[in-house]
């Protein structure tokens, strides 16, 4: 009996060991999205704020991995290559797939539009953007507009393209959140702070909440989901979290 117990005890220790050793995989879209993840303008590694708290967080940094954001969703839905994502906003049609963290930050929705094409912000009420070609970047939630869809052009892949739609008159307005155009004004990717042009925050639209998230059908989603709510709780409770935050901020 000892001996079978002194087994059983050792299978627990290395099943606990082997799960503690485990290197989760998160992605995040390719496209970067600053100050939340992108891409090192020195050396390329994936680098950000969604990067640094799941560092903080897990004993083992998991690997990271920038991709088209739709195919970082279904790798990670399906398992395939992804274990978490990064900087998701929840959605009714997401929350039929996946599990969500708690919140970790909140972003504010912004639009951004030329100055020669408008003399004064042409938006002054949330619902004034049907008046106008708005464009956002492919796959991005779009539900804080109030627009459908398909009143809105999504076909740019990055935001390099969208600055050059507003740039070449292509696009009347440009939808997005006012901390991803200034992160990348920031890294000096995209010039968002070029004279010409003006970012402003969307009128009557409340900030938008950030999580990150694993597939429903993930055999650990709720093990992941646990510890990242635990850690995000105690990077609050010491203050980390809001030092990365403000770090992360930092617009010039």
């Amino acid at each position: 009996m000892k001996r079978l117990a002194l087994t059983l005890f050792s299978l627990v220790l290395m099943t606990s060991a082997s799960q503690a050793q485990t290197t989760w995989r998160a992605c995040g879209g390719d496209s970067t999205w600053p100050p939340m993840s992108y891409f090192s303008p020195k050396d390329k590694s994936v680098q950000g704020f969604s990067v640094e708290v799941l560092k903080a967080i897990f004993d083992t940094a998991p690997s990271f991995q920038l991709r088209p954001w739709a195919r970082c969703l279904a790798e990670t839905e399906s398992m395939q290559a992804s274990d978490i994502v990064m900087s998701i906003f929840k959605t009714p049609e997401r929350t039929k797939k996946f599990l969500f963290s708690r919140t970790y930050f909140s972003l504010t929705p912004a639009y951004f539009y030329s100055k020669r094409r408008f003399n004064t912000p042409p938006i002054e009420k949330k619902n004034e953007l049907s008046r106008y070609k708005v464009c956002s970047l492919h796959g991005a939630a779009i539900s804080y507009t109030g627009l459908k869809p398909e009143q809105i052009e999504s076909g740019a892949t990055n935001y390099l393209s969208l600055y050059r739609k507003i740039e070449r008159g292509h696009c009347d307005i440009v939808v997005d959140m006012e901390e991803v155009f200034w992160g990348f004004d920031h890294l000096g990717s995209v010039p968002f702070s070029h004279p010409d042009f003006a970012i402003r925050p969307l009128p009557d639209a409340e900030r938008f909440p950030l999580h990150f998230a694993v597939s429903s059908n993930h055999p650990h989603a709720q093990e992941i989901i646990d510890t990242i709510d635990k850690g995000i709780q105690q990077l609050q409770r010491n203050g980390k979290l809001k030092q990365l935050q403000d770090h992360y901020q930092s617009r010039h």
